[in-house]
């Protein structure tokens, strides 16, 4: 992360003030500088900005020695929009000999639907550093916060009759206290910092309370429920799931029809009560996953298609209820999670500001394929990004942010690395993003995220700010529109495959109208399965000076490698020769290592 020398110098690049930058905006980084035996008056620090290979400006600065303790760096924001950079600081002497160097990253984008860089939060006690948990996000230049059960109940996100003008605390289903003062510092040092605050809630859900009035008398909510459709082999009467024991009574979740209009027009009105009270920038929906075929409580179909085909799966309903949603937030934003990735196409579709889908191994992508591997997460990532093209501002589609528990049956003390990392890489590498980060520094591994106890090592917490510097440096080249191509590769005495196959180095190319880009990510000392319940994951097979052919027509004029792994996430140059064989045409380099995952990217 940073170089030292003889002088005793150590020098780290701490992030920046912001999570995202307008274009123009001043940037702020912030430094860690211990000098030891250092003994000059006086340091330069000069600040390099990359675009992918391209020297944008160089700034350079005099630190005088007191402003040696956590000196910063400022500089403009440069005017294109939507545009990532790699920022690398040079410390150097009074005679200009460098001494240590690091990189951070910015993402320079007036809005963050286009990169989108989910964290959450879930801890709301009045002890919270509210502002520290966010500084630490921020880090990782999270730029969306998932606010996880937040409110007081799922039907009625805020107690009854609460507004900005009187609020107090309150409980959740399980009996915790919600402090709306810690939930007000969390929003106003996230917005401070560029991120938005997304309210958690389910679409379509209400607890024991709203069906039953105090006195155990059904209410008028009961006719909104949803019923297992006769034969459906999963359950009989109404759809629920028991969360746990509840002080109050509402330890359950009743589920209703989402296309219901009464239902609409009350959730709707009760989110929006609860965002304007709080400060809330959108509602982040949440579904259970895909349970069969259901009825209304009449045994009516849950409505109907516009040529009049009869809806009777919940996953079916999503993209008109989303739609009405959005309408119905006005200018506020719209997430949602189709659990398992059922009904993601109607997610695509939809009019919601981003795209967010959890996946379980156990569900199955529209072509059948298991979300077992990470082949099947790769393409389904694309397939959002397909599907959702119309839909998009910029026409390009939209990346989706993937959850997945790596570790979610794990005791150890720690995340597993090597699941992290190969998670990551594959999710980053398809043009997607992660939800995995939040509390601070913590990674989520289990699906109740108030039970997330497992840590991330030191070792991790590194290698994971490098990867998302990585994938804030090179959004333009992993998810601004690129596809998947299907360009022959060819690595000299290696195993490798098309489609993540285990224990194979796996060649994923990749293009836009300026590059030809090809992902390396390595299986080599692993199998394709992406859930690792145990932490048993082992770290790849480090790979060295790979001979690598990849075939193709354009007239590649030069090639560059990056890597979240090594080079602090510089673009190297790579030489490269040109021939033609029974395959057509190539282009012949040397990839120096691979640790987890190398981007190597080719102009035209």
């Amino acid at each position: 992360m940073q170089s030292e020398s003889s002088t005793s110098l150590h020098f780290q690049l701490n992030g920046s003030d912001k999570a995202r930058y307008s274009p123009g905006d001043s940037v702020t980084l912030y430094c860690s500088l211990d000098i030891a035996k250092y003994k000059g008056n006086n340091l330069q620090f000069e600040t390099l900005l990359f675009h992918n290979e391209t020297l944008v400006s160089k700034e350079e600065k005099i630190i005088q020695k007191n402003e040696f303790t956590n000196p910063k760096i400022s500089f403009i924001a440069p005017p294109k929009d939507y545009t990532g950079y790699l920022v690398k600081v040079i410390v150097k002497d009074e005679h200009g000999k460098n001494l240590a160097t690091d990189t951070s990253a910015i993402d320079v984008s007036s809005s963050w639907i286009k990169f989108p860089r989910y964290g959450y939060l879930c801890d709301y006690d009045s002890s919270i550093p509210s502002e520290e948990l966010i500084q630490q996000m921020n880090r990782y230049h999270i730029n969306a916060i998932e606010y996880y059960d937040w409110h007081h109940l799922h039907h009625e996100p805020l107690p009854k009759g609460m507004t900005d003008k009187n609020l107090s605390d309150w409980t959740d289903w399980a009996g915790r206290t919600i402090n709306h003062k810690t939930i007000a510092r969390y929003i106003a040092a996230a917005k401070e910092k560029n991120m938005v605050n997304m309210a958690y809630n389910m679409i379509y859900a209400g607890t024991d309370s709203f069906f039953k009035d105090a006195n155990g008398n059904p209410t008028p909510a009961c006719q909104w429920q949803l019923l297992f459709k006769e034969g459906n082999s999963k359950g009989k009467g109404p759809f629920l799931f028991t969360m746990g024991v509840s002080p109050s009574g509402d330890g359950h979740l009743y589920f209703v029809n989402p296309l219901n209009p009464e239902w609409q027009t009350y959730i709707f009105a009760e989110e929006n009560r609860a965002l304007d009270a709080l400060g809330f920038d959108g509602w982040h929906g949440d579904t259970i996953g895909e349970f069969g075929e259901m009825t209304d409580v009449k045994g009516n179909p849950l409505g109907y298609t516009e040529d009049g085909k009869a809806l009777y799966l919940v996953k079916d309903t999503y993209r008109s209820f989303l739609n009405s949603a959005k309408k119905a937030l006005g200018k506020k934003y719209l997430s949602f999670n189709p659990v398992g990735a059922q009904g993601n196409e109607q997610a695509n579709t939809s009019l919601t500001d981003v795209l967010y889908a959890e996946f379980w191994p156990w569900d199955a992508a529209r072509d059948g394929e298991l979300f077992n591997t990470y082949h099947a997460i790769l393409r389904e990532v694309e397939r959002s990004r397909e599907d959702s093209k119309a839909y998009s501002f910029d026409g390009v589609g939209k990346s989706l942010t993937v959850k997945a528990y790596i570790n979610i049956d794990s005791k150890e003390k720690f995340m597993n690395d090597a699941a992290v990392l190969l998670m990551d890489a594959v999710s980053f590498a398809s043009g997607g993003g992660r939800l995995e980060l939040g509390n601070g520094d913590h990674m989520l591994h289990t699906a109740y995220y108030p039970d997330d106890k497992i840590l991330m090592s030191d070792t991790l917490k590194n290698s994971i700010l490098k990867m998302y510097d990585f994938s804030v440096a090179y959004e333009n080249l992993l998810r601004d529109g690129q596809y998947p191509i299907e360009n022959k590769v060819e690595i000299k005495d290696t195993p490798t495959s098309t489609d993540g196959k285990s224990y194979t180095i796996w060649t994923y190319p990749k293009e836009d109208s300026e590059y030809q880009i090809l992902h390396l990510i390595n299986l080599r000392n692993n199998d394709n399965q992406w859930v690792d319940e145990k932490g048993k994951k082992k770290e790849p097979e480090m790979q060295e000076n790979l001979k690598v052919k990849f075939y193709t027509d354009r007239k590649i004029s030069s090639v560059y490698l990056c890597s979240p792994d090594f080079s602090n996430c510089e673009s190297l140059s790579l030489s490269h020769d040109k021939g033609t064989d029974s395959n057509g045409k190539y282009i012949e380099f040397t990839v120096p290592s691979l640790q987890y995952w190398d981007m190597i990217y080719m102009k035209s």
